[in-house]
């Protein structure tokens, strides 16, 4: 029997809204989206909001479901195993498995050393634990997938369903990072309004950029550098396009997300690395139905708690194996006994 076409795409349309949207999600409707913003210092977060040049993320951060804390910190533990450089490489591996250097392995951009095999991508995790579960991730810097992502992978089996990864170019210092943030954005937005992830994570790069004067000399990690608070406030735009595009969904009203929005380290002048306060403090902002307000807001936080933070939400109990103890030092040869 021939159906009519506005009929038939009547009924294609409610199958494909049917399976997925509301409460029918591997988690029962809780899903998180996780945006990382590389590079962004503290201080001039608070100086964009107060100017009126972060709207998006102020408004996210009010309210009864929402929270921005200054307490949070990069670098690990001062004079600890723990204490790592103010970089991409180990702080964004610190926001994506949970744990410090000590234990992930990843001490500078390079990678070498990394154990993400037993120190892995949240997202593996998650689907460890829920096979069907739908995560996706978004960056326009390659390392996050080719090194903390892929790295995890057990005998190189994709975890991911969507990993969107595209690439500023570096012979010309990296101009046309706010570009390619917009194509990270796009292809989120795809995601948000035809794909029913439990769990997103979107990054972008141009506010680093900025702080090292790659995209304008005239830049730098600063709340006083004009350029710089603008490269904030245009991925601002992104974050508000994304929070849309998640709360334009069919069934939000059924949905129980949780979003999470922060950095992997600060920076001074055009540099960042090494353990002043403008590289280590860093920042979050959090909007969800649960959150642990108090702790969050009048407790140190440790870049380290946002994946905890997304397993409690997920329902998720973690395996001890998932952080195992960091390896022992090896002990240094014995001094050779001097002659008499």
């Amino acid at each position: 029997m021939n159906l009519p076409r506005f009929l038939l795409c009547l009924l294609l349309s409610t199958s494909v809204f049917a399976h997925g949207p509301g409460k029918e999600g591997a988690f029962g409707g809780k899903r998180v989206l996780f945006i990382g913003i590389d590079g962004c210092r503290a201080d001039a977060v608070v100086a964009a909001m107060e100017r009126g040049l972060a709207p998006q993320m102020k408004t996210l951060s009010e309210g009864e479901n929402g929270l921005l804390t200054l307490k949070c910190y990069a670098g690990g533990e001062l004079g600890t195993p723990t204490h790592q450089p103010t970089v991409s490489g180990p702080g964004w591996t610190s926001l994506l498995t949970g744990v410090w250097m000590d234990r992930h392995g990843v001490k500078d951009n390079r990678f070498i050393g990394g154990r993400l095999q037993s120190h892995s991508h949240f997202m593996r995790h998650i689907k460890e634990v829920k096979r069907k579960a739908f995560c996706a991730s978004f960056a326009d810097w390659p390392p996050i997938h080719d090194f903390i992502a892929d790295g995890s992978r057990v005998d190189g089996k994709e975890f991911l369903d969507v990993k969107f990864t595209c690439v500023p170019d570096a012979k010309r210092h990296f101009i046309d990072n706010p570009e390619k943030d917009i194509e990270v954005r796009d292809e989120a937005l795809k995601t948000l309004r035809t794909q029913n992830p439990d769990a997103m994570f979107v990054y972008f790069g141009q506010v680093d950029e900025f702080g090292h004067g790659a995209v304008d000399s005239r830049a730098s990690f600063s709340p006083d550098s004009t350029l710089y608070l603008n490269a904030i406030s245009h991925v601002d735009s992104h974050v508000g396009e994304l929070i849309r595009a998640m709360r334009a969904r069919p069934k939000f009203a059924e949905e129980d997300w949780l979003v999470l929005i922060t950095t992997d380290h600060g920076g001074r002048g055009n540099g960042h690395g090494g353990d002043s306060q403008a590289e280590r403090n860093i920042w979050l902002i959090a909007h969800g139905s649960n959150l642990p307000r108090e702790k969050l807001m009048n407790e140190p936080v440790p870049q380290t708690a946002l994946v905890p933070m997304i397993y409690a939400h997920l329902g998720i109990t973690p395996k001890p194996e998932w952080t195992p103890e960091p390896p022992k030092p090896e002990p240094k040869p014995a001094e050779p006994t001097k002659k008499p």
